[in-house]
């Protein structure tokens, strides 16, 4: 501490310095706030998600058994054309690669069966 400090020490310094602590440690709550929000945010989403995925492997499930049943399919043909779908991306990785230009993810897909 310099002489001019020693001298000067008033209770304005402190009160300033008191001041700059509390904003700090107030923007760091408003921080740890919305840091807590967004992650309950993204936790609704992958739950909406998992709902989601699990309707379409129900919906995916019912309609091949029902076209196997009824002899509708023939399951060779079937892993054919799922093989060529899955190359229109240029990647065999067993999923479709969706263009991220072409969807809106703010509004989710609505799977209704009839």
């Amino acid at each position: 501490m310099d002489l001019w400090n020693f001298l000067f020490d008033s209770d304005y310094k402190q009160r300033v310095d008191i001041e700059s602590l509390r904003t700090t440690s107030r923007d760091y709550r408003r921080d740890k706030l919305r840091h807590r929000r967004e992650l309950d945010d993204q936790s609704v989403r992958i739950e909406e998600l998992e709902e989601q995925v699990g309707e379409l492997a129900l919906l995916c499930r019912t309609l091949l058994t029902t076209l196997r049943e009824s002899g509708a399919i023939d399951p060779k043909r079937f892993e054919t054309v799922m093989r060529e779908i899955d190359l229109e991306d240029g990647v065999e990785d067993g999923k479709i690669t969706r263009n991220q230009s072409d969807d809106d993810d703010s509004v989710p897909p609505s799977i209704d069966v009839w």
